[in-house]
């Protein structure tokens, strides 16, 4: 691990050399253009339709592994959300209402495409997004996947404070490889190939024209989850829903600020949706369908029809 540190670090020094500014998608991506934003995504295989959205600073490619398999008897969908991969970037006034500027976009992106018996699988923020949706446009959702969604684990208003003094662009653009290296090792429990991958192409960004929007729009994300939390609204989602926690999850819940909170807590919090499936997976971190990904296709594959 720490000749890996080593690599990183001079890849870091070297960079500008080598830069790349989209990420390993694994197929084609392709462009639809809504309102004025153009929105990057994946789409691969055919039957049922799962629509995919990523989390905070993620793209359409952290679902690479879950569409390599889900895609032989599924449509998979997944996108790039505005000012995140191959996506345009936006300006938002009130940051407050980033996730509901997010569910209207894929609520238009559904409809042009014409999605039908839809299930919408997000992953941490992208989870809290798909709830929302879900709450907005119920008769577009037939089902809900929450991978280490955020959205359950809630903020009192110090505490939301506190996050968003910390969660400034400034804060984003400084920081060196080794807080990159820390930082995306913490959302895996065992580090892999895909830790590797996502650390190269965040270090790479850096070097990129772009590299300011996307330090921006995670500000917004920050300041988006906690301004439309959804925990109170949790008893009116109808949809057939699962929720999929790693047990070793070192993001949700917040170990700062909530210490004495545990994974199982947060996985309890989602019993509130009247048809929840609950799951916790063992040895794994945050960013489960990259860490555990055989696991979690085991657990979708016998949640869906």
């Amino acid at each position: 691990m720490k000749k890996l540190a080593i690599i990183f670090i001079f890849l870091f020094s070297i960079g500008h050399l080598y830069c790349q500014c989209l990420p390993n998608y694994g197929i084609a991506t392709k462009q639809l253009k809504i309102d004025s934003v153009n929105i990057n995504y994946v789409d691969q295989g055919v039957g049922n339709t799962i629509l995919m959205i990523h989390g905070l600073g993620g793209n359409a490619s952290h679902w690479n592994k879950m569409i390599e398999t889900l895609s032989i008897k599924n449509r998979c969908i997944a996108i790039d959300l505005p000012g995140y991969g191959g996506s345009s970037s936006v300006n938002i006034i009130d940051a407050n209402k980033v996730l509901d500027f997010y569910a209207n976009i894929i609520t238009q992106f559904i409809q042009s495409m014409q999605l039908k018996n839809l299930t919408v699988m997000g992953h941490s923020m992208g989870g809290q997004v798909a709830m929302i949706l879900a709450l907005q446009e119920p008769s577009l959702i037939t089902q809900l996947i929450l991978v280490a969604p955020a959205g359950l684990e809630t903020f009192t208003e110090n505490e939301a404070s506190l996050l968003i003094k910390y969660a400034t662009p400034a804060f984003y653009e400084s920081q060196d490889s080794a807080t990159i290296f820390r930082n995306y090792r913490a959302n895996f429990f065992k580090s892999n190939q895909e830790t590797d991958r996502l650390i190269l192409e965040r270090i790479n960004l850096t070097y990129c024209p772009n590299f300011k929007n996307y330090c921006a729009q995670i500000v917004l994300g920050v300041k988006g989850m906690l301004g439309h939390p959804v925990k109170s609204q949790l008893n009116l989602i109808r949809q057939k829903t699962l929720i999929v926690f790693g047990e070793n999850d070192a993001l949700i819940p917040n170990k700062l600020l909530h210490p004495t909170l545990s994974v199982q807590d947060i996985v309890d919090i989602g019993k509130q949706i009247p048809s929840a499936k609950l799951a916790i997976i063992p040895n794994a971190g945050h960013l489960l369908q990259l860490d555990q990904p055989a696991a979690l296709i085991k657990i979708v594959q016998n949640f869906l029809p």
